[in-house]
Formats: C-alpha cells, sequence, structure tokens
C-alpha cells in the first residue's frame, strides 16, 4: 500500500523544522541566525512574486521550486514566531482551516450562492460579523504598510468596499479619471513639482480602482503592458541593429518608424493605439 501522502508531508515539515532549528542554532548559519521577523516576511513577499513570475513564465517545475521557497519561508516565520510565543503550527493550520469553513456558509452551512458574486458577498457578511464580536483597530489598519504600492492601493479599496465605501458604477471612475488627469496637466502648467506629484498618485489610485471594479489585477495588468513593451523595443533594437544603426544616435521619428513596424508585426498583442513616444520610449530609461 502507498505511503499516506499526509502522513510523509508531516513528516517533511518535521524534517525541515529540525534543518531550521540547525541553522538558527549556537553553531548555525550566521545569515540565519541574524533573520528578524520582519527581514523574514519581507523574503515572502520576494517569494510570493517569485511564484507568480514562474507560474506565468516557467515551466511546471519551476513553479513546484518556487512554491517550495514558499513553504520554506512560511516554516522560517512560524520558527521566529515560536522563539516568542509556543503556538504549534498544527494549531494555527487548524485556525486557518476553522475561519474558511465558517466564511463559506454557502458550501459548508445554510446559506446558498449561485455566482462568483454572491460568493464573495456571502464572505464580506461573515467579515462583517467577525469583526463585530471583537474590538479591531482601525478598518484600513489591517492593510500591511510593505505591501508593494499598487497593490496595497487596491487592498485599502478593497477594505473600504467592504463598508460600502465604493463607486456604484464603473463609468463614475472613468469620469474621475478624466478629472484627475485634468488636474496633472493643470499642475505641470503651473510648474509646481510637488502638487503635480500628489495629482499624479491620484491618478495611479484611480487607475488601480478602475481595475479593481472591473475584477482586474492592476499589477499583473501593468506587468503585462510592460513585458509587450519589452517585447516591441528590443524587435526595434533588433531592426536597427540589422540596418546598421545604433539606437542613440537615431532620431526618435526613426525610432518611432520602428517601433509602428514592431507593433504590426505583433497585431494580438496591440491594443493600444499610443506612439512610442507617449509610452516613454523617446529615451532609454533606468530602473525604477
Amino acid at each position: 500500500m502507498a505511503r499516506d501522502p499526509d502522513a510523509r508531508l508531516g513528516a517533511e515539515i518535521s524534517a525541515l523544522r529540525r534543518t531550521l532549528r540547525t541553522l538558527r542554532g549556537e553553531n548555525g548559519c550566521p545569515w540565519d541566525r541574524e533573520q528578524t521577523l520582519d527581514d523574514i516576511i519581507s523574503y515572502l513577499i520576494e517569494e510570493a512574486y517569485e511564484l507568480l513570475r514562474a507560474e506565468k513564465s516557467g515551466t511546471p517545475r519551476d513553479a513546484e521550486d518556487e512554491l517550495g521557497d514558499v513553504l520554506f519561508i512560511v516554516v522560517f516565520i512560524h520558527e521566529l514566531l515560536l522563539e516568542r510565543r509556543r503556538t504549534a503550527l498544527a494549531d494555527i493550520v487548524a485556525r486557518a482551516h476553522r475561519k474558511i469553513v465558517r466564511r463559506h456558509p454557502h458550501v459548508f452551512g445554510p446559506t446558498k450562492a449561485r455566482t462568483s458574486a454572491e460568493s464573495l458577498a456571502e464572505w464580506e457578511r461573515v467579515k462583517r460579523a467577525e469583526r463585530r464580536t471583537r474590538r479591531s483597530p482601525a478598518l484600513l489598519d489591517a492593510v500591511p504598510e510593505k505591501l508593494p504600492p499598487l497593490r496595497r492601493a487596491a487592498a485599502v479599496q478593497r477594505k473600504a468596499a467592504e463598508v460600502g465605501f465604493d463607486w456604484s458604477d464603473g463609468a463614475d471612475i472613468l469620469d474621475k479619471l478624466d478629472e484627475e488627469i485634468a488636474e496633472v496637466r493643470r499642475e505641470l502648467r503651473r510648474g509646481r513639482r510637488e502638487a503635480t506629484k500628489d495629482e499624479i498618485g491620484d491618478l495611479f489610485f484611480t487607475v488601480v480602482n478602475l481595475a479593481r471594479r472591473f475584477g482586474i489585477d492592476s499589477e499583473s495588468a501593468l506587468e503585462r503592458t510592460t513585458a509587450k513593451f519589452i517585447r516591441r523595443f528590443n524587435d526595434v533594437e533588433r531592426r536597427a541593429s540589422r540596418a546598421g544603426a545604433d539606437l542613440s544616435s537615431m532620431t526618435l521619428d526613426e525610432m518611432e518608424a520602428l517601433w509602428r513596424k514592431s507593433k504590426r508585426r505583433r497585431p494580438a498583442a496591440a491594443p493600444s493605439k499610443r506612439s512610442a513616444r507617449a509610452k516613454g520610449a523617446a529615451r532609454p530609461r533606468g530602473r525604477s
């Protein structure tokens, strides 16, 4: 008879924990011994992004490897928590399990949900009931400060929407977007740098709100557009090289002509009609 995979999982996690304790021990690894909870949690965010990238562009084995890294960081975090307070990982898993069951009354309880929207409504209803039974901090305090800016903006907006503070219609957000663009233009004309920065921040926040309202992940959408830009720009560079030219010596009009050719080469990936100049392709940019 094959060995119970759940029993093997417990044995492997126990072995991983023993290795971690060796690393954190007196004769262990200096780096591992120095890590704090804040340090390791920040690595969890990085590893989650590595997993996302592997799932989108890697092989199944790549995704499995990255998932293993995420699991290792989770166990590391629990080990650091154990050094402060003796809370068994099994208790944490059981608590999470009970919460998931509790927040799905339409599956494990008496209510019904026929659509994804109804499922989310049930989830939020149970969350609101849970908050009423305990003293909670301010609603938005629950959003981690260390989230990447786009993801944090979306998380803040979702939290506010939980209590009904949300746009009633996507068209209203589009109107707000036009308003924010007009305010950016106004501050640019006035030459007020800090005010312009504030208005561009408002513009970003509104774009994130628009994406959230229509169920689109802002970071995923931006990453896809960035990857598309990289593909096209690399094609521009190759075309210039084949013509014996160097991008740094070309005019913007010459580069834009190559950009248009690159867009025609990938029509399915080119919904935008904006020019290379509008996409900021006038000159090479550094990493930001």
